[in-house]
């Protein structure tokens, strides 16, 4: 694992600073690879290549990155791991290529050279990576399947960069960082931005299973799609036996699993007693040929501390176990240093145990296997359950009760709504005025013609649209609604989540919290053969007879007894909330002062208003939760431009 950065004057200049900025570039990524570090040029500087280095195949100088082709044409920086390289190697060797080292990027390099792009079909892994070809004038960049791995890049017309994160890309000083308004909504929409947008307007995030290119021949940047998973649902459903079906799974995981402990360090297991990272911990530990090392983060707080049940599981699996007890103290240590490590404004809370899991991790190994993605792959959120219940509740209302109240909503305004369920509360509701609020704006924007997408993105809305338009000014959600899916709406919800949420959210949290400690983080679920294979299961199979990730139990249950799994999904939740209340003059004060960055960019009295309800009501944590992720991103970044003006 790595970080990789450069550039490409396309029109050919050698400006003197750019090795400067590139040499800079390398200097703010020596968190993912503080083992090695290398810079390339051509002759003449219009292009530069640049790589951090963090050994974990073939610890020699051979890894050596920047990597030059024998013949001198190709030069390679690459982020990431070629699982089945060694079968590939054999293959070239097989045409000719020889080796000098024993890891993955020689071979990286020497397939690019064999099959051009077409040598992403043959690789499993996770992976970014950039190919310069000297004779033909060309970059390429490349991105893996789903996106475990980040690449951002930037274009100005006259100049490509990239980078493994956005401070990277800061570090060339001959472009402006301007806010991209639509992707600082997407951000108080979802709680994270989605690929193609960055928080820049001139950045660009590549999209998963694509690659790039630019030449001189074409001096466009065009992005080529080679792997999407709709490719395999347009299969159509496997024709198999459950039992058959739960074999090949099985069969499967083993395969994908024994991929990712390849290496010349040590590896461990991130281990919450789920069933994902459960069926991770199990398999290994009975097919891997030693033991496995499992780390698990415990909190304080009992109503989000499942560390208890990862104790039992190792205990069952013979596991040699590290748990850390998380609380509102060392919690504080991490939070500040949350933007640095995002780079942009990002969301997600639970990327404060998923930092303190990876630093425990840091002090033993070298390599730690994650547990995503399988509630993408087998349907295990609740909201794959709930979200269509809702759908039917509301669509079993008579049409013209649904349009009398979706016409009374939406001529109210939210100021006055906000007053009609203060009184609501008063008058003996059991929710919070701020809960009842946030129901109906969601009500609103699925009546009267209530359909699977207006359902859907409402349930994973923290602002719908029409606030996000009152705090920031002018919006509209940028992502394609989920009915443009296939099958039915859990399937169609499925497919959204493994395109947007997984990579965006999930693969940005566990990338950065890990390579932020230089660890790297194998993703032993997203292999593209189980990928393609939990796509086509029918979807009894995912969500069935046992619940959901049904099929997926099944094999579990073959190592685990049930009584260690079979309880309430968690997920790995924080008590946000509680620490935002009890830490309220730390966390929250600072967004009402006159001196905070988020003055001139968010509406200020939508800002005093959700602070005040969490005050009162201790509700809306998450809320407040992302203007204080925005205000601290800003504390740092304050030097961006923001064009546009705030509607007060």
């Amino acid at each position: 694992m790595c970080g990789i950065t450069g550039y490409y004057n396309i029109a050919g200049v050698n400006r003197a600073e750019f090795r400067e900025e590139l040499s800079r570039a390398v200097t703010t990524l020596n968190h993912r690879g503080p083992d090695d570090s290398g810079l390339w040029f051509n002759t003449q500087r219009s292009v530069g290549l640049g790589h951090a280095r963090l050994a974990i195949l073939d610890l020699s100088q051979h890894g050596h990155q920047p990597m030059v082709s024998a013949d001198g044409r190709y030069v390679l920086v690459f982020n990431g791991e070629v699982y089945n390289f060694r079968e590939i190697r054999e293959e070239l060797e097989g045409k000719g290529f020889q080796f000098k080292g024993s890891g993955d990027s020689e071979v990286v390099l020497s397939a690019f050279q064999a099959w051009g792009n077409a040598c992403v079909y043959r690789f499993i892994g996770m992976f970014a990576f950039a190919v310069w070809d000297e004779k033909e004038q060309r970059m390429s960049l490349f991105r893996d399947r789903v996106g475990v791995k980040p690449l951002y890049y930037g274009w100005d017309g006259k100049v490509l960069w990239f980078g493994s994160e956005l401070k990277a890309l800061r570090a060339f000083w001959h472009w402006q960082p301007d806010i991209n308004h639509q992707a600082l909504g997407e951000f108080f929409q979802y709680g994270y931005i989605a690929a193609p947008r960055s928080i820049y307007r001139q950045v660009s995030k590549v999209m998963p299973g694509h690659w790039l290119e630019i030449s001189r021949q074409k001096p466009e940047p065009a992005l080529h799609r080679y792997w999407s998973v709709l490719d395999a649902v347009a299969q159509g459903l496997l024709q198999a036996s459950e039992d058959e079906l739960t074999d090949q799974l099985e069969d499967l995981l083993i395969s994908a699993f024994r991929y990712r402990m390849v290496a010349d360090v040590p590896v461990g297991v991130f281990l919450s007693g789920g069933i994902d990272s459960s069926i991770v911990a199990a398999i290994l530990q009975k097919h891997a040929g030693q033991q496995i090392h499992t780390f698990t983060i415990g909190f304080e707080d009992k109503t989000c501390d499942e560390s208890g049940w990862a104790k039992k599981v190792a205990s069952h699996l013979g596991t040699r176990h590290t748990e850390y007890i998380l609380g509102l103290d060392k919690a504080r240590e991490i939070i500040p240093k949350l933007p640095q490590l995002y780079d942009e404004p990002f969301g997600d809370s639970s990327g404060i145990p998923t930092s303190m899991v990876s630093s425990l991790a840091r002090e033993e190994v070298k390599v730690v296997l994650s547990a995503d993605g399988g509630d993408e792959l087998f349907g295990g959120y609740t909201s794959y359950a709930l979200n269509p219940a809702r759908l039917k509740a509301i669509a079993g209302k008579p049409y013209w009760l649904r349009w009398l109240a979706g016409k009374g909503l939406s001529a109210m305004p939210v100021t006055a709504m906000a007053k009609v369920m203060g009184a609501a509360s008063l008058a003996g509701s059991s929710e919070s005025p701020s809960k009842l609020l946030r129901k109906m704006i969601k009500l609103m924007s699925v009546l009267p013609d209530v359909t699977p997408s207006a359902v859907f993105h409402a349930s994973q809305a923290h602002f719908m649209p029409l606030e996000i338009d009152r705090l920031i000014g002018g919006y509209e959600d940028p992502r394609r609604p989920v009915g443009v899916y296939s099958g039915s709406f859990e399937e169609q919800m499925t497919q959204w989540d493994f395109q947007h949420y997984l990579p965006d959210d999930i693969m940005t949290k566990v990338d950065r919290a890990t390579m932020g400690v230089s660890l790297e983080g194998r993703e032993p679920l997203l292999d593209q053969r189980l990928i393609e294979f939990a796509f086509r299961l029918p979807l009894h199979l995912r969500i069935g007879k046992l619940g959901q990730k049904h099929l997926l139990r099944k094999v579990l249950y073959r190592y685990v007894p049930r009584i260690l799994i079979d309880r309430p999904k968690q997920g790995f939740s924080i008590p946000i909330n509680r620490w935002m209340r009890e830490d309220n003059a730390r966390m929250v004060q600072g967004l009402l002062s006159s001196e905070s960055s988020l003055n001139g960019v968010l509406n200020q009295e939508m800002v005093h208003r959700e602070v005040n309800l969490l005050r009162k009501t201790g509700v809306n944590e998450t809320r407040v939760w992302l203007m204080f992720v925005l205000g601290k991103w800003m504390d740092i970044y304050e030097k961006v431009n923001i064009r546009d003006s705030v509607n007060v």
